[in-house]
């Protein structure tokens, strides 16, 4: 049951990614900011409970990965219509979809790095200030001398100094993702443990498809060899019977 709660927390994401434009464009920058809150809240506490509820599994950290990706990014194309500074982190997101793509062709671990997950909360900082920053008339609660005052700034420059962490952590975290071309990656275990999991001989769909669930679906093979290097190997020898 944690499984399907922690994964439905992660729909959440996928789901927001096509409501994201039309909430922006008919209810403005608030509404998108409390939307992209809600949506990153369902990033932090569906990794919660996964860890508490014993419930991380492949599936569940690709899915994940995938959903804060596709999240973030549509964030920073609605932005990109506001500002030009947007198209900086959307050049580096895709970058480092390209670097992690050619880790698990090249068998490394492509697991997210600290500095990855730390740059997805600073993602959310931005975007969402972003957000508040531009429809700042419609929160009526501030006082009327602040919301002046931050309307006086000049917008360019209120921007870049929003977007400038961001560069900087996407600037560090593809550098982290590319430690894998010196083989200096420290987090990463080089010992690969004993392969000793015996899968259904295929006879049938269903016998694919419960060994597709042994596999992803399965909290104890997570937690055996999630932070080895070449799981892509590993996967494959498995599926093969060596």
């Amino acid at each position: 049951m944690a499984i399907v709660i922690v994964n439905l927390l992660t729909t959440v994401r996928v789901v927001g990614v096509g409501c994201l434009l039309p909430i922006y464009l008919k209810h403005g920058g608030v509404a998108a900011a409390l939307l992209s809150m809600g949506c990153y809240f369902t990033d932090w506490i569906d990794g919660v409970i996964a860890r508490k509820c014993h419930a991380s599994t492949f599936f569940g950290s690709t899915y994940d990965g995938v959903a804060d990706k596709m999240f973030s990014v549509a964030n920073l194309i609605v932005l990109f219509t506001i500002t030009k500074y947007a198209i900086v982190p959307i050049i580096f997101e895709a970058l480092i979809i390209v670097v992690q793509t050619i880790k698990y062709h090249h068998n490394e671990n492509v697991k997210s790095s600290n500095m990855g997950k730390l740059k997805t909360w600073i993602i959310s900082f931005t975007v969402i200030s972003l957000y508040l920053l531009i429809d700042i008339k419609a929160l009526t609660f501030l006082p009327a001398g602040l919301i002046n005052n931050i309307l006086s700034y000049n917008q360019t420059k209120l921007f870049g100094a929003i977007f400038a962490p961001l560069y900087v952590f996407e600037v560090l975290t593809l550098l982290s993702y590319l430690r894998f071309l010196k083989g200096n990656e420290p987090d990463v275990k080089t010992e690969i443990p004993k392969i000793d999991i015996k899968l259904k001989p295929v006879h049938s769909l269903k016998d694919r498809f419960d060994n597709w669930c042994y596999l992803w679906l399965n909290n104890e093979f997570y937690e055996k060899y999630k932070d080895c290097a070449g799981l892509k190997k590993i996967k494959k020898s498995i599926q093969h019977g060596s």
